[in-house]
């Protein structure tokens, strides 16, 4: 698939209007009666009967991108990017940060889900490298139908065309914020968050809407889950929800000094996890809504399963444990790893029932049941150390 590339810079705004015009004369004839379009039709897709998952990977010593097709475990190159040290994902498309570069180039997986609310539909097309965006220390990426925000460990965001995304070119969205304001997407609005910690609820168009009542002094994090809109700030865990089209917002205490750091879970998921420390786990519950802090030590790396399912903590020595969110307790233990490279810690992802660890010293992406006491279900290989991994088509 040719890809067309374009560059973005953050604080540009380009305005893209859809002009549509009809001529004519005489009589027409009678038209012919239009085909009735099939409900989830996808034009230019592929629609599949279950999720089509894949994992991004990339190895920072080459900067070699790779694509695993979680069904098939094919393996495609996606493409090199020199210096890669950070990866984000945002169901589809992966973007990856070169702090050497001060670029971050973003790849489509080709693989999706749309949420239709009580189903789901599932969709792959080609995959390949849709160009790259000024950024080098994208913070978090957080998107819908419409708009994808990029944003900066700056606070910055840079608002990108979803639609432009998907045609596979990079093109700032024509909403004009000031800059070093972080704003989201959700619900058919934006949730902006000034410089001064100031939270606003904005239309698409910028133009402001009822106050959500709430402030969020410097934010870092960022995660959309089916319980609402989370930001990561000093003073807590800002909590944005939407009912008959407005805006509310909440602080969530944390449940102990300084901040979690990235909100880490199963993407949607309305339970997260957090590492404020080597040896702490804060897990993050919306349907109640409150922090949790369980004592966890050594963990490197954690992720959420959902919120009937287990937290993930894989901890420096290789052992991977399924915990009670609610009470930490151990549920089951693997010796999973048998090194843990503190220079490059391992990744965790998961899905609806499994789980991938890689293990770069290994040169693998394991597999896990964590439904079955954290069986091995596969093992598998990228071709290159997985350094740096997201999952997509979530």
């Amino acid at each position: 698939m040719t890809r067309r590339h374009r560059t973005a810079a953050l604080g540009a705004a380009t305005l893209i209007t859809l002009l549509a015009g009809c001529s004519g004369g005489g009589t027409a004839a009678e038209p012919e009666p239009e085909e009735e379009t099939p409900h989830g039709y996808v034009e230019g897709a592929e629609e599949a009967a279950e999720p089509q998952l894949r994992l991004v990977v990339a190895d920072t010593d080459t900067g070699r991108v790779r694509l695993l097709d979680l069904i098939t475990e094919e393996v495609t190159e996606l493409g090199e990017v020199p210096g890669v040290d950070g990866v984000m994902g945002d169901g589809r498309f992966a973007y990856l940060s070169s702090s050497d570069e001060g670029t971050t180039e973003v790849f489509d997986s080709g693989v999706w889900t749309v949420d239709h609310g009580d189903h789901n539909h599932y969709y792959r097309t080609a995959s390949g490298d849709v160009g790259a965006l000024d950024l080098s220390d994208p913070a978090h990426v957080v998107t819908d139908t419409a708009l994808t925000s990029v944003t900066t460990g700056r606070g910055a965001s840079l608002l990108l065309e979803r639609a432009e995304l998907e045609d596979g070119t990079v093109a700032t969205a024509g909403v004009r914020v000031d800059e070093g304001t972080t704003v989201l997407p959700y619900q058919g609005a934006l949730v902006a968050v000034d410089a001064d910690g100031t939270v606003r609820a904005l239309d698409r168009d910028g133009e402001p809407q009822a106050d959500p009542g709430a402030t969020c002094t410097d934010p870092d994090g960022a995660a959309l889950t089916r319980r609402g809109l989370v930001v990561g700030c000093s003073e807590g865990t800002l909590h944005v929800t939407e009912e008959d089209g407005d805006l509310t917002a909440s602080t969530l205490p944390h449940p102990g000094e300084g901040r979690g750091g990235p909100f880490l879970h199963r993407s949607g998921s309305a339970v997260l996890a957090a590492l404020p420390d080597d040896d702490t786990l804060w897990v993050l519950d919306l349907a109640v809504p409150e922090w949790r802090a369980h004592d966890q030590p050594g963990t490197v790396a954690a992720t959420t399963t959902g919120e009937e399912g287990p937290v993930l903590a894989l901890a420096d020595d290789g052992t991977l444990r399924a915990l009670d969110p609610r009470t930490g307790e151990e549920e089951a233990a693997t010796a999973l790893l048998d090194t843990v490279d503190p220079e490059h810690p391992p990744t965790l992802a998961a899905d609806t029932s499994r789980a991938y660890v890689s293990d770069p010293g290994a040169g693998v992406v394991h597999e896990i049941d964590y439904a079955d006491d954290l069986r091995v279900a596969r093992t598998l290989e990228p071709g290159i150390a997985p350094h740096l991994m997201i999952q997509t088509g979530r």
